[in-house]
């Protein structure tokens, strides 16, 4: 079966950017991701949380926009770990990653976030249709770190992550 593994890293606090993100407010949008996926992802269009268990893990469907995620629908395991990550494990073996880290200065305006995939796609055969499939799927993960981001920004401005 074809896997395909990539990341995307882009800036937090990137010059001009206000308000500058806090730890606290990036954590509480990816708590808000968890269960309301399509405020931040623009290829899924709809998430409903089926179970949330005493340990914090959320059980969710995700359903992707035609012909925009890697395949119709996903059921996720979704585990937090803050303030480093949230972890997304699928049934069919796909694996995504939402990590928040600290660039070389330790500062505010040099946090980072990373979103890194595993996609198992048995549909993908032969070199030529992973590596297209590949470039799709890069420019949805530039895509979904840059739109996360500039979300939890646009909630913190309008109240409903606090500062």
């Amino acid at each position: 079966m074809p896997a395909i593994h990539l990341s995307y890293t882009s800036k937090i606090n990137k010059p001009g950017d206000s308000p500058v993100l806090t730890v606290s407010q990036i954590w509480a949008g990816l708590q808000r991701k968890v269960r309301f996926a399509q405020e931040f992802v623009p290829v899924i269009e709809s998430c409903t949380v089926l179970e949330e268990r005493e340990d914090g893990t959320v059980v969710r469907d995700v359903k992707f926009k035609e012909g925009a995620g890697p395949k119709p629908k996903a059921r996720e395991t979704v585990r937090e770990y803050y303030p480093s990550w949230v972890d997304f494990e699928q049934e069919d073996g796909t694996h995504i990653r939402n990590v928040v880290s600290d660039g070389p200065s330790g500062e505010l305006e040099d946090l980072h976030m990373t979103y890194m995939f595993e996609f198992d796609l048995p549909h993908a055969k032969g070199s030529e249709e992973q590596e297209k499939e590949t470039k799709r799927l890069k420019g949805m993960a530039k895509m979904a770190v840059e739109k996360s981001i500039d979300t939890i920004r646009e909630m913190v401005k309008d109240g409903r992550i606090k500062p």
